[in-house]
């Protein structure tokens, strides 16, 4: 399982994409929610791989602490 901060876009996105086709639980932390959403859509759809998104600004400890709590939980 991989929680990926700033995964949304640029080189946390092609890393979330890259960890998915190796065969890893992606969970996508970021603040952009709709460009998140869209790259769990891209990804997961190619043989069923498993990608998830957790809304995180990781300025916020509270929003961190929920990311791996989800990641945890979740996976």
């Amino acid at each position: 399982m991989a929680l990926i901060t700033g995964g949304a876009s640029g080189i946390g996105a092609s890393t979330a994409s890259l960890f998915a086709k190796q065969g890893a639980k992606v969970v996508i932390a970021d603040v952009q929610d709709e460009l998140s959403q869209s790259l769990c859509r891209d990804i997961g759809s190619n043989q069923n791989r498993t990608v998830s998104y957790v809304h995180c600004d990781v300025a916020s400890e509270a929003d961190v602490q929920n990311a791996v709590d989800s990641a945890v939980k979740n996976h």
